[in-house]
């Protein structure tokens, strides 16, 4: 797995305007608000990770993150904000403000447990160049809207038939980068055997409507699934076949791979295994990055790098975590691979690395933990840039002051060295400390 940085969030967009939310929590089925404060200090030696300009600074970070739920007879909503200001005090690089969103979607019922309409916005950070360091003048935001009918139909106490069309826009804030106008089909028939197996057929069918010059690729997928319930855990494995089709191009073809499998309690640990094959492009990439996002103020690790011209990605990506919990000890073993190709641009990237935690409650406020991550990069079709060993070490520990209040604080290095070319290897000592006082 490339060690790069993508931050993804979600905001649902619907009729009203968010002022809509607040006037109608009155009569809500379910109505949930939540805010949280948070401002952190971070000193780095190294800011820029630079092999020869360390240059060192101080983070000063503020933010305000909110997360809103509501669930009516007619619709259901979930949105989180989260607004930022970075401050760096000797100038490395400029002050940022921003505002993000969190994993939210907007469903309203036309006809009641039939057809429905969806809408959903998405924000997406990633980085202009996979092969840099992350850093604030590496990074560019992909926003997608999507909106569009669903139907779910329900044949009989077993099956279920369900079908959803999008309209899909994308725009990349970088000039360069390719935005896309898409259309987005999906259909799916699932059938219960039983009470703990069910087999689904999909369909799915993605066509670019209107792209920067005459960029034009359609692409379509077929896939068969069981998804079964375990004792103590549960496997979904899909597989089918996806194909790309551009005029000006050749097509690309390949497996689609969909596994999931995860288990409790094998041999004293909890078990967890994914493995995904697909393809995408570069203009939207994969949707899985998006519903798998993690808290808005929390960076994810991801593969993802914007490009100035549509091209064809073909991702294979394998993780697999064995974790424990014993006494107020916990520990977490992470192995992951991932190898993406890339059609006609010379962007392949093979990743693979571990991960080690070790975490302990020292006392009902107290806890104290330790990481180590290791990653190796290889830059396939770039072999000057040479291949990037990345070791992380980290130290870190909260204490809750009271129940909505709590203090955090790290320690970590971080080394790269590369086997070809120096100027990319750098040492970074960092600290930080951070306040969250929980509002509402």
């Amino acid at each position: 797995m490339k060690i790069t940085m993508m931050k993804v969030y979600n905001i649902s967009v619907y009729y009203g305007g968010l002022a809509s939310l607040f006037l109608l929590a009155s009569t809500a089925n379910s109505f949930e608000l939540t805010a949280n404060l948070y401002v952190s200090a971070d000193y780095s030696n190294n800011v820029s990770l630079d092999s020869t300009s360390t240059d060192d600074d101080i983070t000063q970070t503020l933010g305000l993150n909110v997360l809103l739920k509501e669930t009516r007879k007619r619709f259901n909503a979930d949105a989180s904000f989260n607004l930022e200001e970075e401050h760096y005090y000797n100038n490395t690089f400029s002050n940022q403000t921003s505002l993000t969103t969190g994993f939210g979607i907007f469903n309203f019922d036309i006809i009641e447990k039939f057809l429905d309409w969806r809408t959903s916005f998405t924000r997406t950070e990633v980085l202009k160049n996979s092969s840099d360091s992350d850093t604030p003048d590496n990074r560019e935001q992909r926003n997608i809207f999507r909106t569009g009918p669903s139907i779910n139909y329900r044949i009989s106490r077993e099956s279920a038939l369900s079908a959803s069309t999008n309209y899909t826009l994308v725009e990349n804030s970088d000039e360069e980068a390719s935005d896309t106008k898409r259309l987005n089909s999906k259909l799916s028939y699932n059938y219960a055997l039983n009470s703990i197996t069910t087999l689904s057929l999909s369909s799915q069918y993605d066509e670019i409507l209107d792209g920067d010059g005459s960029e034009e690729l359609k692409k379509t997928n077929f896939n068969l699934g069981i998804r079964r319930i375990l004792p103590l855990g549960e496997l979904n494995f899909n597989y089918g076949r996806t194909q790309t089709h551009s005029d000006g191009s050749d097509s690309v073809e390949g497996n689609f791979f969909d596994i999931n499998f995860s288990r409790k309690q094998l041999l004293w640990h909890d078990l967890s295994l994914q493995y995904l094959q697909d393809i995408s492009d570069t203009s939207i990439g994969f949707e899985g990055d998006e519903q798998n996002a993690e808290t808005p103020n929390e960076p994810n690790i991801n593969s993802e790098e914007g490009v100035t011209r549509l091209d064809v990605i073909t991702r294979k990506r394998l993780n697999l975590t064995a974790s424990r919990v014993f006494g107020g000890y916990q520990y977490a073993v992470t192995g992951f691979w991932e190898y993406e190709t890339y059609k006609e641009l010379n962007n392949d990237e093979r990743s693979r690395g571990m991960s080690l935690s070790l975490g302990h409650n020292v006392s009902q406020y107290l806890s104290v933990g330790a990481e180590y991550t290791f990653s190796l990069n290889d830059f396939v079709d770039q072999p000057l840039i040479g291949k990037d060993k990345t070791s992380t070490y980290l130290l870190n520990s909260q204490y809750n002051l009271s129940e909505n209040l709590n203090l955090s604080a790290h320690v970590q290095y971080a080394a790269k060295s590369n086997s070809h070319n120096q100027a990319r290897e750098y040492e970074e000592f960092s600290t930080a400390m951070s306040i969250n006082w929980k509002l509402l």
